[in-house]
């Protein structure tokens, strides 16, 4: 039976303590709740009814407001709706008003959070009215008439009218000082000032009569209550806790509990690990988290303290136990070993249990919860079972039925039966007596103990019971009993046939080990013809293994091929051609009994299997508008070729969030021309599978753009954030960065098949993404002539993984290529392409434009660009998200002269061609006159005008022009 709940039982003492021995070591008990309390409990289940029916005179439930001349106390741990004891009931104004007082708890609460009338919420107003409209009545208003401190004036449906409450209600929490209801004394002559209920949490209730209100009586009056506060050894301090351990520590100190003395009986820094423990947020299936173990619950003095400890030590899959005059308390969690105990530690022979009897097995656990979930009703919590146990128990299903009345989730129910579950089957039970260095343990300690007769090698137990006397020859001596224990217990998906496995390390003689499995290729040369070998090499650490087998097969076919059996475990096959093979191995021990199979499925057999290295040494140099690439030919001899990808970050790039600028450079090439940005570069191999070098080589290249060739930032298409442009097979999403560019997944979330919890990866991209989507920017550019530009995208790209990170993968772990953990930022699975198209035509007409071309860096000459942006996924799982999505275009400095240009008075003077913006003017002027001057006007980025002056008149002497024009910009007739 689990261990995490004990009832009472006598001290237990092991041998006859001698007085001196007490004055000089101390009194040193161990009381422990027995492991079957819980099992003992179940028992009566046959008294359960009637236990609940006499519980609710006492004041459980919610259904009845019993009346008890001499009631006990109820005690509320946690948040729990409770009803409630009458303890006075008085009639005023000629049986006009009902006035009933309604205990919740013998003690102070911190606060009642709710009241119900049956299964009604009340709400109340500023003086204690019930504003519910089943409990007033409404008229039409009279202004003749005075209004009681019950009633109020409201206008509904455009009509003023009176409304009339019949029903108030105060609450009291029951602290020391709690004077009485102030009310109630005003309102009834026999309920005096001195009637203070001190530690008394009650609500007061007045009905006025009223028979349409209350045709069949008073409802049933009940509340949801935050209970007594507890003490917390942690920060010494009472507090509003819910804590398991805490509310144990607050029964056992208490007078209506075991009334121990809290200074010397209580072990404080043993209950601080186990609150600790309670307040640990765990996983729950559904998603999201909670607290490992809490108490909600009330319980009336009455109840013995052993159902009471019972219940609240089951709340948090625990054991209590009293060691050397203190309480301590352990709650369900899994510790590493405090002690290990060898041979050399034992002072008798260990006696070895290893199953217990078929009355105390079980294979399945159900039982009550009451809580939130059910509106604090008891309901049974889903059945926590086994198909492996029930097959090791002979295809019969035994239930184990374990009330948890504390419990208020059936998430933490079920993984407390869980715990219960597990533990049972951890069967192996040993007992025996060690030395003094066992006298540090206590009840709940996890030791290992080492013994090589028993095939135990550091196996961890778990201290059930423990006592210290003195053996008959006089030595000192400690008796333990202890059972098996492993974290597998309190693992929600723990592998079952480990609890049937791991009693022992000593093999049966049908017993043969299971085998390390090795694969590897290799190519060889054989009479000068390339053939495949296949390597196996067949491992075990077991002495058990004396003889191994390897065998083979193609995937496709059916029967394996033995290739011997041998001693040293190597075997090679040679003569294979490219294929998969599935290979699988076993040992055979002395007794010729042959092992388990290992195997391993689908395993490529090429002179490509292996990915190609990194590559090293990638460097270029910018000359003008150019970067001249270059790194060392990767040595692979099935080497296919190189991809260059390149990101407009300098620091903080990653492959990933790169996008592609040669797909494919073939093989032998080492070195690539490329348009010259500012960024960072990186290069991969590629195999002739497709295999890819581990990690890319990059380098960071500075280039300011606007200085190569002199070029001027003329015009920059910005996209983001909004993305206004036209999308296919593309989102815009929004995380905390703002909004993105990212590929649409292949279903709506409504149309999903399946249950939702069954989806893998992130909810945006739970049915995986498509293979490619286009976003058409919004804007086109028009320079209203030809002109020859230079056009860059500005963009920022961040890999979007929905599905494939490593804790969510999918299939067998030794079937995943690639490192341990994988980098992802290595990953080349989605890129973006940026494509322009052009044309020399009006594009507000009908315009015929070019094929979209991709460009990094395009010097084009054109009148109007349109752009676009290709966002690709190579596996579904993941998506390109565009952050930043810019087309910036550059024009180049030019200059344009002429010499030798003769006029009279004025002159008009044309550009040979156009600039794209007004440029700036140099001229010289020959053969001018003394005192003429010129004056240059209407200039524009065609030309401009020049006059000569003579005084104020127009000069009538001929002279020479020579000019020069510098701007940007050169339109194309």
């Amino acid at each position: 039976m689990p261990q995490f709940v004990i009832p009472i039982l006598a001290p237990i003492v092991g041998g006859a303590v001698a007085a001196t021995v007490i004055y000089y070591v101390g009194v040193t008990v161990v009381t422990s709740y027995a492991i079957n309390a819980l099992t003992k409990k179940a028992q009566k289940k046959a008294a359960i009814a009637a236990a609940a029916a006499q519980a609710a005179q006492k004041g459980y439930g919610t259904s009845v407001n019993a009346v008890v001349p001499a009631a006990d106390h109820a005690i509320i741990y946690g948040v729990v709706r409770v009803g409630g004891i009458i303890f006075y009931r008085s009639i005023t104004e000629d049986q006009k008003y009902l006035h009933t007082l309604i205990a919740l708890a013998g003690h102070e609460c911190s606060e009642i959070i709710t009241v119900y009338a049956g299964n009604v919420e009340l709400t109340l107003d500023g003086s204690g009215f019930v504003t519910n409209d089943q409990f007033c009545t409404k008229k039409l208003f009279d202004a003749s008439i005075t209004l009681g401190d019950n009633e109020n004036t409201e206008v509904e449906d455009g009509i003023n009218i009176i409304r009339t409450k019949y029903l108030r209600i105060k609450k009291h929490l029951g602290s020391s000082s709690q004077a009485a209801d102030a009310d109630l004394v005003a309102e009834d002559s026999a309920w005096t000032s001195q009637h203070q209920a001190k530690g008394i949490c009650y609500i007061y209730v007045r009905a006025e009569f009223e028979p349409s209100i209350f045709p069949q009586g008073l409802p049933v009056f009940s509340a949801k209550v935050r209970g007594k506060k507890v003490y917390d050894p942690r920060t010494s301090s009472f507090v509003d806790s819910s804590n398991a351990a805490l509310s144990l520590r607050d029964y056992l100190i208490s007078d209506y509990g075991l009334g121990v003395d809290e200074a010397t009986e209580i072990n404080d820094t043993i209950f601080s690990t186990a609150a600790n423990v309670c307040d640990e947020n765990v996983s729950v299936i559904r998603g999201g988290t909670e607290d490992r173990y809490q108490t909600h619950g009330s319980f009336v003095t009455s109840l013995p303290p052993d159902d009471v400890i019972t219940d609240l030590v089951a709340s948090m899959a625990g054991t209590i136990f009293y060691s050397q005059g203190q309480w301590g308390v352990k709650a369900g969690e899994f510790t590493s070993s405090v002690l290990t105990l060898t041979e050399d530690d034992l002072r008798s022979n260990l006696q070895v249990s290893t199953r217990h009897s078929r009355r105390d097995n079980f294979n399945a656990v159900t039982g009550m919860f009451s809580g939130f979930e059910t509106d604090y009703q008891p309901t049974d919590f889903p059945i926590v079972t086994s198909s492996f146990f029930e097959t090791v128990d002979g295809g019969e299903r035994i239930i184990q039925d374990i009330p948890l009345p504390f419990t208020p989730r059936a998430s933490a129910a079920q993984r407390i039966a869980k715990i219960a579950l597990f533990k049972n089957r951890e069967q192996l039970t040993i007992s025996g007596t060690f030395g003094l260095r066992a006298l540090q343990l206590q009840i709940g300690d996890i030791i290992s103990l080492t013994n090589t007769r028993l095939g135990f090698s550091a196996k961890t137990f778990e201290v059930a019971d423990w006592s210290f006397g003195i053996s008959q020859d006089k030595a000192l001596e400690v008796t333990m009993t202890l059972r098996e224990i492993s974290s597998a217990v309190y693992d929600w998906n723990a592998e079952e046939t480990a609890f049937e496995l791991g009693n022992t390390t000593l093999p049966s003689a049908s017993d043969v080990p299971t085998v390390g499995l090795g694969v590897d290729f290799d190519l060889r040369v054989v009479n000068q013809a390339a053939v495949g070998v296949l390597i196996i090499e067949v491992t075990s650490n077991e002495p058990y293994a004396v003889e191994f087998e390897a065998q083979y097969k193609r995937t496709s076919d059916t029967n394996f091929i033995s290739v011997g059996k041998q001693r040293n475990g190597l075997f090679e096959v040679t003569g294979l051609g490219d294929d998969t093979y599935d290979v699988r191995a076993r040992a055979f021990n002395a007794f010729g009994a042959a092992g388990p199979f290992t195997s391993t499925a689908g395993k490529q057999l090429s002179a490509f299997a292996t990915p190609p290295d990194n590559v090293t040494n990638f460097t270029g140099n910018v000359t003008g508008n150019s970067l001249n690439l270059s790194w060392t030919p990767v040595s692979n001899l099935d080497l296919s070729h190189y991809k260059i990808r390149y990101s407009s970050e300098t620091t903080g790039a990653s492959y990933q969030n790169a996008v592609d600028i040669v797909e494919k450079l073939a093989r032998p090439a080492n070195v690539a021309v490329v348009p010259a940005k500012t960024g960072t570069y990186f290069i991969k191999a590629i195999d002739k599978i497709g295999g890819v070098s581990a990690a890319a080589a990059s380098f960071v290249v500075l280039v300011d753009p606007n200085n190569v060739e002199n070029f001027n930032a003329i015009q920059t298409i910005q996209e983001d954030p909004v993305f206004a442009g036209t999308r296919t097979n593309v989102v815009v999403l929004e995380d905390a960065e703002g909004d993105y560019l990212a590929l649409d997944t292949v279903d709506q979330f409504d149309s999903g098949a399946g249950n939702f919890d069954d989806g893998l990866g992130l909810f945006d991209g739970f049915s995986g993404t498509v293979a490619s989507g286009i976003y058409d920017f919004n804007t086109t550019i028009d320079f209203g002539e030809v002109y020859t530009s230079r056009i860059y995208p500005k963009f920022k790209v961040d890999y979007l993984d929905y599905v494939n990170d490593f804790d969510s993968a999918t299939g067998n772990f030794d079937a995943r290529l690639g490192d341990f953990d994988g980098d992802p930022a290595q990953f080349d699975v989605t890129s973006a392409r940026f494509e322009l198209r052009h044309t020399n035509d009006d594009p507000s007409g009908s315009p015929t434009y070019t094929s979209y071309q991709p460009f990094i860096v395009a010097d084009i000459t054109a009148r109007a660009m349109q752009f676009r942006c290709i966002l690709e996924c190579t596996n579904g799982a993941a998506s390109p998200a565009i952050r930043e999505l810019r087309a910036e275009i550059d024009m180049p400095e030019r200059t344009q002269s002429e010499v030798d240009i003769t006029f009279t008075g004025t002159k008009s003077v044309t550009f040979p061609t156009k600039f794209k913006g007004v440029p700036a003017i140099g001229l010289s002027l020959a053969n001018l006159a003394d005192g003429e001057r010129y004056v240059i006007t209407n200039k524009t980025r065609a030309g401009f005008d020049i006059e000569v002056f003579s005084g104020s008149s127009t000069s009538t002497n001929s002279v020479t022009l020579d000019y020069v024009a510098k701007g940007f910009g050169k339109e194309i007739v």
